[in-house]
């Protein structure tokens, strides 16, 4: 009888345990996250300062994106995105602090050659320069799809004198339209990553052919594919690879060339992926 007893008050405990978890697992998944993250190794360059709605990041060999926090530090090669009406300040170590556009995504690069200079990839979006700082410049790759004039780096904002007189109603209205108006799709990351992944089969194939003259190779390909709006993919390069077999780099290209995506009605799409070959 005791026995029993014992039994059902451990069972109601498991019971309440399990609902806790259902109904806080947003919360506990977020204090994982943050716990995890203490662990990593990597000197900070970067610190998030500011989170406007659905700011999410990613660490360089992981595909999976976790929700940024009000000073969260970022790493190299951290990968920073925001949604189509989400932004973030970004604030570095050199003094350099960023507003990160609605609809972004950047690559927060490692140091280059000579202290303090830092590179962010944009392979969407855009990005607004709150201050410059006493640091080195910022070098920023990927212009093709930057909304940036980079001279502005070194302009101070000048304000924007007030609308007055008949009419201003008028001209809001036509603002507020055309913004509408150029407001564009995009496609998700998870998205993305779930077509790259259905290739698995025929990059399967492009690695066996390595692993007969090399049957303990292992490494990983770095891509860049380029999206059309009509879902074709219209270029495909090697960025960086840690085999060194150019006939399974043009392998690996030439069957992401041959990936396919759903339109949509916005800009092409600038992604870097990881092959894994293990």
């Amino acid at each position: 009888m005791r026995n029993r007893k014992v039994q059902n008050i451990v069972a109601a405990a498991l019971i309440i345990i399990a609902l806790l978890a259902l109904l806080f697992q947003g919360q506990i998944w977020e204090w994982w996250q943050r716990y995890s993250l203490r662990f990593d190794s990597r000197p900070v360059i970067a610190e998030v300062v500011s989170v406007n709605k659905n700011v999410r990041f990613r660490l360089p060999e992981s595909l999976t994106y976790y929700k940024a926090y009000n000073q969260q530090g970022l790493h190299a090669k951290d990968t920073v995105s925001t949604d189509l009406d989400s932004s973030a300040i970004i604030s570095f170590k050199s003094g350099l602090k960023v507003e990160l556009e609605p609809n972004s995504l950047i690559i927060i690069e490692d140091y280059g050659s000579g202290p303090g200079a830092l590179e962010l990839t944009f392979l969407r979006g855009g990005v607004k320069v709150l201050s410059q700082g006493a640091g080195p410049k910022v070098k920023l790759k990927g212009a093709e799809v930057l909304k940036l004039n980079l001279s502005m780096l070194d302009r101070e904002a000048k304000p924007t004198p007030p609308l007055t007189g008949i009419g201003l109603d008028d001209i809001k209205q036509k603002q507020r339209v055309k913004k509408k108006k150029i407001e564009k799709e995009t496609l998700p990351d998870s998205y993305i990553a779930s077509v790259i992944k259905n290739q698995k089969t025929f990059l399967n194939r492009c690695f066996a052919q390595h692993l007969r003259l090399n049957p303990d190779a292992r490494g990983r390909i770095d891509t860049s594919l380029t999206i059309e709006s009509d879902g074709t993919i219209s270029t495909a390069r090697v960025i960086g690879s840690t085999i060194p077999d150019p006939a399974l780099q043009q392998c690996v290209v030439t069957t992401l060339q041959r990936a396919r995506f759903r339109s949509f009605n916005g800009d092409p799409i600038i992604v870097n992926y990881p092959i894994n070959f293990e």
